[in-house]
């Protein structure tokens, strides 16, 4: 690919990108959320056509960028994050559903030529499952698996170019070996693969060419062998960043690391809340200790456990957990049996991270929404009173600075930010003494943003304890007192203070380093 760019209203996502990725190779493509990695992939698989200018060739043949239809001519192949398999099938299906299915003389699927060449394709790859069996029941790596020979059932040969789009994010540590011997038996066999992954421990794992992108530019490409992972973070965060988040000194003219939003407050010296050695789906060992007024951020990339340790800390992960816990007051347990009720019980409240699918009631309107939590207190003679329950809901939503006209309308109509207003009303509407929220700011505005940053600063400073998980650093930095960083399960650094900056962070859930900042 060459001069590509891609301009959308208002915004440049790529300037004159050049990519070129060799057969045989793994070639990784690097930068962080807002880079131009989306942008470039989705140019090459035909979903967006760049700006005039751009050109292609895959294997000495001419590619026409903006043709979903001549990319898999052209035997492009993509497995994006969601994989995009359907759970209740087998193999037999996902695959045949992709590819189509081995069909008798009268045009009727023939099940067990099916079945057979699901079990080849998959014997193909080093892999051996049954290919009837609900993928449900498989393992991550397994699921990944299916759908990469999905992608690639109809190669004949190996002159293609397989792009994986985070292809270990839904995979814990172990788990992720499996894929790494088929990814790697797929360039030996004369493949390009393209690997778009924020993991550099794993990129320097299993890649050996690699491109970085930044700010829609290309300001990196080379062999991984002349280069070192803390090179790699230098070029994808900027270099004098990179150097500032490793505590070296930048030369004249370097700008200066961010610093957080607003100055530190350490909550009381007396925990709220503690866990120790907590484990599960992709927890592993980890400890954690929040005090008293006090706001700790938690990163990772997904995968990491970021994701997983709200659910935990609520009672909302099932089975499968272990660890002990104690919040202040002494109560406390084995963390496998912690509900949702129990946790509520102890003072911990929930702000889940699908706002949509786990966050409101659809059906509810915003008052509704809002006084889910306080209906007991809203009671009187074993009904609720609409107009009671009206002032309360008119009450929170003004205190998260949301127009209380919403209050009678459905909540389904409200706006994202809207609506996580609403979420959060309701969770400090009960009065919690723990806050665990995730992806507090996912999809909503600037303005909705600092609304929430000074209301749960507001509430810290009164006493509340927060935990708050974020994919997004600038969310931790803009109100958090500590930032945990998470990779593998386990914290890999701790950061507060002037220490606490996005490149540190980024440097260290990356994998650049396992040290304790």
């Amino acid at each position: 690919m060459t001069n590509v760019s891609k301009t959308f209203p208002g915004v440049q996502a790529l300037a004159d990108v050049d990519f070129e990725v060799r057969a045989g190779s793994v070639h990784a493509l690097l930068g962080h959320n807002g880079s131009g990695k989306s942008t470039l992939i989705k140019c090459l698989a035909g979903v967006y056509t760049p700006d005039p200018g751009a050109t292609a060739t895959v294997f000495g043949d001419s590619l026409t960028l903006g043709d979903s239809a001549d990319a898999r001519r052209r035997r492009l192949r993509f497995v994006h994050q969601d994989l995009g398999i359907v759970p209740e099938l087998g193999a037999v299906d996902n695959i045949g559903l992709a590819a189509g299915y081995e069909r008798g003389p009268s045009g009727r699927i023939a099940w067990r030529r099916q079945s057979r060449r699901s079990r080849d394709l998959l014997a193909r790859f080093g892999f051996r499952l049954d290919p009837l069996m609900p993928l449900s029941e498989a393992s991550p790596p397994e699921r990944a698996v299916v759908a990469i020979v999905r992608a690639l059932a109809d190669w004949e040969d190996t002159s293609g170019v397989l792009v994986l789009d985070e292809p270990t994010a839904a995979l814990a540590a172990h788990e992720v070996d499996r894929l790494f011997e088929l990814i790697r038996g797929i360039s030996s066999a004369g493949a390009a693969v393209v690997l778009v992954s924020h993991r550099l421990d794993e990129v320097m794992a299993v890649a050996d060419h690699a491109t970085v992108l930044r700010d829609g530019r290309k300001v990196w490409d080379g062999s991984l062998d002349d280069v070192t992972m803390e090179r790699l973070v230098d070029v994808i965060v900027g270099t004098d960043e990179g150097a500032a988040a490793r505590g070296t000194v930048t030369g004249p003219g370097t700008r200066k690391t961010a610093t957080p939003a607003s100055p530190a407050r350490r909550g009381n010296e007396i925990p709220t809340l503690e866990v120790k050695d907590l484990r599960g789906r992709y927890l592993d060992g980890l400890d954690l200790r929040v005090g008293t007024g006090e706001i700790v951020g938690v990163a990772g990339l997904l995968g990491s456990g970021r994701e997983e340790l709200p659910y935990v800390l609520a009672g909302a992960c099932g089975s499968g957990v272990t660890g002990s816990f104690v919040v202040s007051g002494g109560a406390g347990g084995d963390a496998g049996s912690m509900t949702i009720p129990r946790a509520r019980d102890l003072g911990i409240v929930f702000v889940p991270a699908d706002r949509g699918a786990e966050g409101v009631v659809d059906g509810f309107t915003t008052t509704e929404n809002v006084s889910l939590g306080a209906l007991p207190a809203l009671r009187s003679r074993g009904a609720v009173t609409p107009s009671r329950e009206r002032r309360f809901a008119r009450k929170w939503l003004a205190a998260m600075h949301a127009d209380t006209a919403y209050a009678p309308r459905p909540v389904s109509t409200l706006s994202g930010g809207n609506q996580q207003k609403a979420v959060l009303a309701r969770a400090l509407s009960v009065g919690p003494k723990i806050l665990v929220v995730s992806e507090p700011t996912a999809g909503i505005d600037i303005g909705a943003r600092r609304v929430i940053y000074d209301e749960l600063r507001r509430r810290a400073d009164d006493g509340l304890s927060v935990v708050m998980a974020s994919s997004d650093i600038e969310d931790l930095l803009a109100c958090c007192d500590r930032v945990l960083a998470l990779r593998d399960g386990r914290v890999v650094g701790e950061f507060e203070g002037s220490r606490m900056t996005k490149p540190a962070i980024v440097y260290a859930i990356e994998g650049a380093s396992d040290e304790q900042e």
